[in-house]
């Protein structure tokens, strides 16, 4: 008994120092984005680990920023003031006491001076390192900057030139750009209007005169502004949906896409040493991207009431000092949260450092790193790629770029796969060609000269004779006699159902090789969410709701067709895809984005002769004049979406009553 007793405290003894690494877990869930651009939850990135500069007084922060020298600026809107911290968490100086009312913005240049955004004085007022007032810029005077444009700055931002960027409330012109001395030289950055389909309708219909009368649409303003190391303007804007995140150039434009994020509650930005940015939401959501515009994390969260470290109740501002420690101002529970980063962001930011400069191979080991402790990190298998595409090994280069999806890096590695293979067995394939046409010409002169080939030639036309046979080869007479086949097709019966319904399963099952086997720079499906019966209901349902709704339009309008004749015609109409897809599926397996010209071409071509097969279809079946045929396919669309319209009336009355019925029976069983 004494020695289980010994044991079990030793036990405990070893677990105790344990204890805190296990209940330092973040209390939000880290995620990332995986090969297939789906957010999947992944190691924590950044770790809360603390209430910066919990021993002052803060009550409403509304920005924070970050200089060179490790120094916090804190923009409070409570106190009216701004608070100088240094990196150890030490109030050092406050700064604008009695000049300040409402700052929100605050912005240190690299020579020390201080920029703070005067909301309801509707200034920025500039202050040296030592808190002394240098200068004020108020509303620009400049004729250029409009009568009417309000000036109401928010934030502030400034240049290694010493122009200003001011984020004013309802500026849809966009960032105002002042110079030192407070000269207007322009607007910067203007977001551009989301274009609806209502929108161009409307463009389209109107005249310049009518336009000029109607409400125009306007810009959402900017909401906030960074400025990185190499002196890159970047932007957020919420409200909208359309360039959310912006990275701008010296004439203003927008060198991110302008769907990197479809987030509409960004309301701060920060960029730290490497151009990497963090954006925070009105959620308390920090999303983290590369560069190049690629998301690589998002943390975070809405605080629920248990007042967890890591989780916001007002998020305001979000900022990055240079040993990359984020700080959160929080205004509601006026606090600053202190982030830092783990070991698995780290090696994450080591990676995307050396990738960006280009040093693809050097940056090979942390790539590694990340995909042993996940395995999904899709940007870590684009990263893996690279480096062996640079290191001439192309097979493994073409397995990172799958795992990734990345398209264009696959595209690359496989043409030189594709050359080392035409240079090793051109000869070869040159030779077996032209053996085969040696046969087949000397196979041809012997048949001439001796007739060798009458014997299969008798057993060829004894099998056409066969009528399900002969009716399937009727299918390539659509080729060069479309008219004259659908006159065969109505009249003498060429074709029967038995022979329609086995070509509709051809074309299903053509269908299916077509969608999973077509080369993987040309696939647009995800192998693992396929479903066999999501499948059968894509290709068939369109084609009878098609033979459906034109049956009963042609029959309203006279049409000769009978339901008969279109369902045999509408099969003989895809004579083209039946044909030429699965040439056309084996030819994308063994092209490159150079030469994707051929894919999109060929389907194209497929696609439209299909449709004229099928327009001739409709005017010789019922036999229409040319405007009687077009205004037919017009109604029997219209009929197709009628008729599914009524299918989901039906099914949404159908789940009603068995739900009120299903309630009834319940309460009947409860109260028996």
């Amino acid at each position: 008994m004494k020695k289980f007793i010994i044991s079990l405290t030793a036990l405990i003894l070893l677990l105790l120092p344990f204890q805190p690494i296990a209940s330092a877990s973040a209390p939000y869930k880290t995620e990332t984005l995986s090969s297939d651009g789906q957010l999947i939850e992944t190691q924590t990135a950044f770790m809360p680990v603390g209430d910066f500069l919990s021993d002052t007084e803060i009550m409403a922060p509304e920005d924070i920023f970050a200089d060179t020298e490790g120094f916090m600026y804190i923009v409070d809107s409570g106190t009216k003031k701004v608070l100088v911290a240094n990196e150890k968490g030490n109030l050092v100086a406050e700064i604008g006491v009695g000049v300040l009312e409402a700052p929100t913005g605050v912005h240190v240049d690299e020579l020390g001076d201080i920029y703070v955004a005067d909301y309801s004085k509707e200034k920025i007022f500039r202050f040296n390192s030592e808190g002394k007032l240098e200068a004020e810029y108020g509303r620009p005077d400049s004729p250029l900057f409009g009568s009417t444009s309000p000036f109401k700055p928010q934030k502030v931002g400034v240049d290694r030139r010493g122009n200003l960027y001011v984020i004013s409330e309802g500026s849809t012109n966009g960032i105002i750009q002042l110079s030192k001395e407070g000269t207007f030289l322009g607007y910067y950055g203007v977001n551009n209007t989301d274009v609806s389909i209502s929108s161009v309708i409307r463009n389209l219909l109107t005249t310049e005169t009518q336009k000029s009368n109607m409400f125009l649409k306007t810009p959402p303003a900017p909401d906030n502004v960074a400025i990185d190391s190499q002196g890159l303007i970047y932007s957020v804007t919420g409200g909208t949906e359309n360039e959310v995140i912006k990275k701008l150039n010296v004439a203003g434009k927008n060198m991110l896409s302008p769907y990197i994020s479809r987030d509409a509650t960004y309301q701060d930005i920060t960029v730290d040493s490497d151009g990497n940015m963090f954006t925070l939401n009105s959620k308390g959501e920090i999303h983290e991207f590369d560069s190049f515009g690629n998301l690589l994390f998002v943390f975070g969260g809405t605080d629920d009431g248990s007042n967890r470290l890591g989780l916001f109740k007002q998020p305001t501002g979000i900022a990055i000092d240079h040993n990359g420690r984020l700080f959160v101002t929080d205004k509601e529970r006026g606090m600053i949260t202190e982030f830092e980063k783990t070991a698995f962001s780290e090696q994450v930011h080591k990676g995307i450092a050396l990738y960006k400069e280009g040093l693809y191979v050097e940056s090979q080991a942390y790539w590694q790193s990340v995909l042993e402790l996940n395995s999904s990190f899709g940007l870590a298998h684009s990263a893996m790629g690279k480096a062996y595409y640079k290191q001439q090994d192309y097979d493994r280069s073409l397995e990172e770029y799958t795992l990734a999806e990345d398209a264009w890096g696959y595209s690359d590695a496989f043409w030189e796969v594709r050359q080392t293979w035409m240079e090793e067995h051109l000869g070869t394939v040159f030779t077996v060609l032209i053996a085969i046409a040696m046969i087949y010409y000397m196979v041809k002169y012997a048949d001439k000269r001796k007739n060798i080939l009458n014997g299969p030639r008798y057993s060829w036309r004894k099998l056409k004779s066969r009528k399900l046979l002969s009716e399937l080869l009727f299918l390539f007479q659509f080729f060069k006699h479309p008219i004259d086949s659908f006159y065969y097709l109505k009249r003498e019966r060429a074709a029967s159902i038995t022979s329609a319904t086995i070509l509709y399963i051809v074309l299903f099952v053509e269908y299916l090789l077509a969608k999973f086997q077509t080369g993987f720079l040309f696939a647009s499906y995800i192998s693992e969410d396929a479903s066999l019966l999501i499948e059968v209901l894509a290709v068939f349902v369109p084609i009878l709701l098609f033979i459906l709704a034109n049956y009963m339009v042609s029959t309203i309008n006279d049409g000769e067709g009978r339901f008969r004749d279109i369902y045999i015609g509408t099969i003989y109409s895809l004579a083209p895809y039946i044909v030429f897809i699965i040439p056309i599926t084996l030819i994308s397996n063994v092209l490159t984005y150079n030469e994707s010209f051929i894919y999109v071409f060929s389907i194209r071509i497929v696609y439209a002769w299909c449709l004229l097969i099928l327009f001739i279809m409709i005017k010789e079946i019922h036999n229409f004049t040319f405007s009687e045929t077009v205004r037919n396919i017009f109604v029997t669309l219209f009929g197709m979406i009628i008729m599914i319209l009524v299918v989901f009336i039906m099914f949404v009355l159908f789940d009603q009553v068995y739900d009120f019925v299903y309630s009834i029976v319940k309460e009947a069983l409860l109260r028996v």
